[in-house]
């Protein structure tokens, strides 16, 4: 099976591709199969204590919601949650894990040798990779079904390319570097499985979408100096009053 090289430049956003299943591809066993795993489990604010404040409208997580939605026209909300890092569901509800948060935002594990700190950045790529996968077509539920198991990897590994490169897009647009996204990955070990990439491919793609836009910016900047056109480059969008 090949899927064609995916980019977030489109309107779209979609998984060019999508494998063709032939007599042969049905699934192997009578199973209901997902791109994803099961939702974690949600908390409420009166449990996660010091952290509430983070998701009110004006808290960190709130004014990152804010952008995120502003940049790729959703309307994701965001959750507090047991037992993940984040995740994002079909519903467009942002699941943030309490314990990743405390370690970067609290315990301050985010520094680098040079004992800066590049929590909030780790923070904001991680929540603009979950918006990349909002943004990303999928095939119907009872298309996956009809998909074998190889397959369905090979998608959910397109899925988290496309995802990784929209986050360094995302990234330059709300004015972080995607140091503290690619620093948090090397940290995490090898994740090279059959959803993932090694963490050096991930950190190529989440720079190259940086780069991207990047790019993007400074030819919008040299065309358009004093437009009275839309012109998004035009300044860094730090906030979303």
């Amino acid at each position: 099976m090949r899927i064609d090289p995916l980019s977030s430049g489109g309107v779209g956003l979609a998984l060019k591709g999508l494998p063709r299943i032939s007599s042969g591809g049905a699934a192997e066993v009578a199973s209901n199969k997902s791109l994803g795993e099961t939702p974690p489990i949600i908390l409420s604010l009166d449990q996660i204590g010091e952290l509430a404040p983070l998701f009110g409208e004006t808290g960190f997580l709130g004014r990152l919601r804010k952008r995120l939605n502003y940049l790729k026209n959703k309307k994701c909300v965001l959750v507090p949650a047991d037992g993940t890092t984040a995740c994002v569901d079909d519903n467009d509800v942002v699941y943030v894990g309490v314990g990743f948060l405390k370690k970067y935002l609290i315990d301050k594990d985010g520094k680098d040798e040079k004992g800066k700190d590049h929590g909030e950045e780790v923070i904001a790529g991680v929540l603009a990779h979950e918006w990349g996968h909002s943004c990303a077509m999928k095939p119907r539920r009872d298309e996956i079904q009809k998909l074998n198991w190889n397959q369905i990897f090979e998608l959910r590994r397109a899925h988290e390319t496309l995802a990784d490169e929209i986050s360094g897009r995302l990234l330059f647009m709300m004015g972080y570097t995607p140091q503290g996204i690619k620093t948090f990955l090397a940290r995490k070990g090898d994740t090279h499985n059959l959803k993932y990439h090694t963490p050096e491919i991930r950190a190529q793609v989440i720079q190259y979408g940086f780069e991207a836009e990047k790019r993007k910016a400074k030819l919008a900047r040299q065309l358009f100096p004093n437009s009275t056109y839309d012109n998004q480059y035009n300044s860094i969008l730090l906030d979303i009053a």
